[in-house]
């Protein structure tokens, strides 16, 4: 489906935005108005998944259209530097200006082959109490760019951007700040609210269920702040014509935890890392373009976010036969091509080591786990690498509060047999691989690597 035009083409991320609390997905309080007005005016998808739970896997599936087995980055690279071509690299091919305007340097670590990438000096993550400020000037950026790159005669541009807003440590600003956080907040309470992770993963501080309920109000404002700036580059391209002539995806590389379960090391799941559950895989996906997605449309067709590579080249009109995503525009009908999604999480060391030195005497085991959550036909399938596997029918149970993987073990058995036959057709990225005691051409080699089983040289 190609078309005569190359649209524009605008990739804006709300790093750490779950679905779960944005107005256009169901929730009570409208948290989301601006990304609620695209969602009128294209398609939003409603179980979109993120195949990874933290920032530089999530970002290097959605540059490469690869699963995080495939891309490698993460837990072994801290870049992505294999050898697929990237949407950067791909539009440039075919004739885009692209530029990236990035808000956190494990989106930055290797440049994915934009013309130009910015990341503001001393703020590598751009988190903390002058955030919005940040966000606010990153629009600035964009629009002054878009003045000097988008006029008549111009190639297409292809425009990423990052805004952190909903990231902690939460600092949320007026105006949001007075509509949704509660109204009981003394300020010495928002100020001694737990903005350490790691005391909470680790057991030394228990997020108690009036803090959560702060936690969570201050995350409504700041998502009502990442709304806000996607409103103003909105009102930009409305006002210079550009809206129709534009490809947009609002997106996010995962969603968060606030304690909603606890963890195994005796403490709770808060932010992101160590877990797969639905408040952390389950994102925002909504796309706009009038020649592609039709006005008002609500999917809920499984969809993931390194299929946005495969939609962009069916529209533009170039192969990408690397992306093991599928084009979003089979999600519209009711033949998707998409069965099944999965998410990974490969161990991290430097959650692991950072631990180590608040806690020496912490289990280390739960911080070096890999997991890969295995979703299909409303199961959810968690295997774990320490054998703690989960099972969970999401129709019935869509919070993940009873595991079945006791009750249901010939189901759970019969998912785990299709995740490693999955996992093995994946080609893997190239680790330096080294396993003992196996040929290279034993078929077996095939299993233990599909399933990250080997040795590290």
């Amino acid at each position: 489906m190609a078309h005569p035009a190359k649209p524009n083409i605008l990739v804006f991320m709300l790093d750490t935005q779950r679905a779960q609390n944005m107005s256009c997905y169901g929730y009570e309080k409208p948290t989301t108005p601006n990304i609620d007005r695209l969602a009128e005016e294209g398609v939003a998808f409603l179980d979109n998944i993120s195949p990874a739970v933290w920032t530089l896997p999530a970002v290097a599936s959605l540059m490469t259209g690869l699963h995080v087995h495939s891309h490698g980055a993460g837990a072994h690279n801290e870049s992505y530097g294999g050898p697929f071509v990237t949407l950067a690299e791909a539009l440039t091919k075919a004739g885009y200006q692209t530029v990236a305007f990035y808000g956190n340097i494990y989106a930055a670590m290797s440049n994915h082959g934009f013309h130009e990438s910015h990341l503001m000096k001393g703020h590598e993550k751009h988190i903390g109490p002058d955030c919005f400020d940040v966000s606010r000037r990153r629009m600035a950026e964009a629009m002054n760019w878009m003045d000097r790159h988008a006029g008549a005669g111009e190639p297409p541009f292809f425009l990423y951007v990052q805004v952190m807003d909903p990231h902690l440590p939460l600092h949320p600003v007026s105006p949001f700040k007075e509509r949704f956080c509660l109204p009981d907040i003394k300020p010495e309470e928002l100020e001694a609210i737990p903005r350490d992770v790691l005391e909470v993963y680790v057991g030394k501080h228990c997020v108690s269920e009036r803090e959560r309920a702060v936690l969570l109000s201050m995350y409504d404002a700041e998502t009502a702040a990442a709304d806000s700036h996607v409103g103003v580059l909105m009102d930009y391209l409305r006002a210079k014509r550009l809206i129709d002539e534009t490809l947009i995806f609002i997106m996010s590389d995962h969603g968060e935890m606030f304690c909603e379960r606890p963890n195994l090391a005796g403490g709770q799941h808060f932010t992101h890392h160590i877990c797969c559950y639905e408040e952390l895989i389950k994102t925002p996906l909504v796309a706009r373009y009038p020649e592609a997605f039709p006005a008002g449309k609500r999917a809920a067709h499984s969809t993931q976010t390194h299929d946005i590579f495969p939609t962009v080249a069916e529209i533009v009109g170039f192969e990408a036969p690397h992306c093991q995503g599928f084009s979003l525009l089979s999600a519209l009908g009711d033949q998707p091509r998409r069965a099944w999604t999965l998410t990974e999480y490969m161990k991290s060391i430097h959650i692991a080591s950072r631990v180590l030195r608040l806690s020496p005497d912490i289990d280390q085991r739960l911080f070096v786990r890999w997991l890969k959550a295995y979703r299909k036909e409303g199961m959810k399938y968690i295997w774990a690498s320490d054998m703690r596997d989960e099972l969970y029918d999401l129709r019935a149970d869509p919070r993940e509060h009873n595991n079945l993987i006791e009750r249901m073990p010939e189901k759970a058995k019969a998912m785990r047999l299709e995740l490693e036959a999955l996992m093995t057709a994946l080609p893997p990225a190239d680790r330096g691989d080294l396993v003992w005691g196996v040929d290279k051409d034993d078929p077996r080699l095939a299993k233990l690597r599909g399933m990250d089983w080997y040795l590290e040289r």
